[in-house]
């Protein structure tokens, strides 16, 4: 998939001068700059909410992450989960999703990529050693696509090997993009691992903007299995369309075709999910979305989610067609009560 080069970029003036920012205006000639002091003061004019955030889309800001870099990931009460961390490397990303909870989480829409690298690195590194009687897992991509911006800022090939260095702990590297360029180039070691979200070519076609196809993605999944990595699968979030089952079977079933299972470290399911504050960007966005036309409810953690036994029936189903189609691979729930965990435990078992 070729990707789109920004129309402009936005640059904090205290990071002219940083390496990481000389090298992506090296490889954006010609861009047009606009200097500024504070990348959360960017706004964006439009017509509709809609067009402000597909302008945003076609932007692009480079900045300095202020305050922690690394945090930890805690699930609220009621919500079940384990001890994990994200990096901050960046806010928003090139793609638009419908459902994606960004949308109403941060100040503007631009995609901002976070160039104080080293300061990134030694926060990571603080937590590894403090930490280095646990198996920790850190993720990249919570709040921006892992690999969306990786030919520009060449953040993986600072982040592969120091995870090299720390074996018990893992990095996972999750993205629905194809942008594995960097990737290729690095020697592949055990304990980083690349998820892709997956979706139906009809939730891809339909609600996934901007994003690579499903073909694309099992592609750059293949290629990275067969450079030496292990691949981690996202179905998440499963979204229950007209047709639902069918529609992920199939998916499944090309997807298992394709990629090595024994190379694949874990598949997790998660419904769609949203809080409050999404409803109106989404339906002020698309009016006729048939998105939140499913039976939602509140949940302990304030999101509104699928009906439980809506959930359960639509984990177990996608969970038997995994079962029938691989015996080994791990299957886990993404952000979810012990109550529906209990309800599938011995189909993902």
């Amino acid at each position: 998939m070729n990707k789109t080069q920004p129309k402009k970029i936005f640059i904090e003036k205290e990071i002219i001068n940083s390496p990481v920012t000389r090298e992506i205006l090296d490889k954006l000639p010609g861009i047009t700059i606009e200097y500024i002091d504070d990348y959360r003061r960017i706004r964006i004019d439009g017509d509709s909410v809609d067009h402000i955030y597909k302008k945003s889309k076609e932007y692009l800001a480079l900045a300095c992450k202020r305050g922690e870099t690394v945090k930890q990931f805690r699930c609220r009460d009621g919500i079940v989960g384990n001890t994990e961390y994200f990096i901050g490397h960046g806010n928003n990303c090139s793609l638009d999703c419908d459902y994606c909870f960004l949308q109403c989480y941060f100040d503007n829409a631009v995609p901002t990529v976070f160039v104080n690298h080293d300061e990134m690195l030694d926060e990571i590194r603080d937590v590894l050693l403090a930490e280095s009687d646990k198996k920790i897992v850190f993720h990249a991509g919570e709040l921006c696509d892992a690999l969306a911006f990786d030919d520009l800022t060449g953040l993986s090939y600072k982040l592969i090997p120091l995870f090299s260095e720390y074996p018990d702990a893992r990095l996972e590297l999750r993205t629905k993009t194809t942008t594995i360029e960097n990737l290729l180039k690095i020697e592949a070691v055990d304990n980083v691992v690349v998820s892709w979200t997956f979706s139906p070519r009809i939730i891809v076609d339909n609600h996934e903007h901007k994003a690579p196809s499903l073909e694309e993605r099992i592609c750059a999944a293949v290629d990275i299995q067969q450079a030496g990595y292990n691949v981690g699968v996202c179905l998440d979030p499963i979204i229950l369309c007209d047709n639902w089952f069918e529609h992920y079977k199939a998916m499944l079933e090309i997807l298992f075709e394709r990629v090595d299972m024994e190379r694949v470290k874990f598949i997790s399911l998660g419904g769609f999910r949203y809080l409050p504050s999404l409803t109106r960007i989404i339906r002020e966005r698309n009016p006729q979305t048939n998105l939140l036309l499913g039976e939602f409810v509140p949940c302990v953690d304030g999101k509104h989610r699928y009906f439980r036994p809506i959930r359960v029936e639509a984990y177990k189903e996608i969970g038997q067609v995994i079962r029938d189609l691989s015996k080994g691979v791990k299957i886990s729930l993404c952000m979810e009560t012990p109550e529906v965990w209990n309800s599938v435990k011995d189909v993902l078992k």
